[in-house]
């Protein structure tokens, strides 16, 4: 893997990107203060999304979707300061839904 970050003394800040061995972006986003920042995209090594989402201060928050590799959505949902919150989506490999689930609300 390769990667491409940025620095504020020895603490990783600003941009960053990853790629596979194959040279296909495996990941982008940001860092601040050495914690992940801002939406970060990830994809599977042929290409496809793999999940996207946001974090604040180094945790998972906001709308986070993932994708199967046959690219529809597998799964969609809210994250609150690193947990889960509200309903979420899971839907099959063809993009029907086969469950919503209910979590607590944060």
């Amino acid at each position: 893997m390769s990667a491409v970050e940025h620095f504020d003394g020895e603490v990783k800040s600003g941009d960053a990107e990853y790629w596979y061995r194959s040279g296909r972006k495996k990941a982008e986003g940001r860092f601040a203060d050495g914690l992940f920042t801002g939406t970060w995209t990830w994809w599977r090594d042929n290409g496809e999304l793999l999940q996207q989402g946001a974090f604040v201060a180094g945790e998972q928050h906001g709308l986070w979707r993932r994708w199967h590799d046959t690219g529809a959505l597998m799964d969609e949902g809210e994250w609150v300061h690193g947990k889960r919150s509200g309903e979420w989506t899971h839907y099959d490999k063809l993009g029907e839904v086969r469950r919503v689930v209910t979590h607590p609300a944060r």
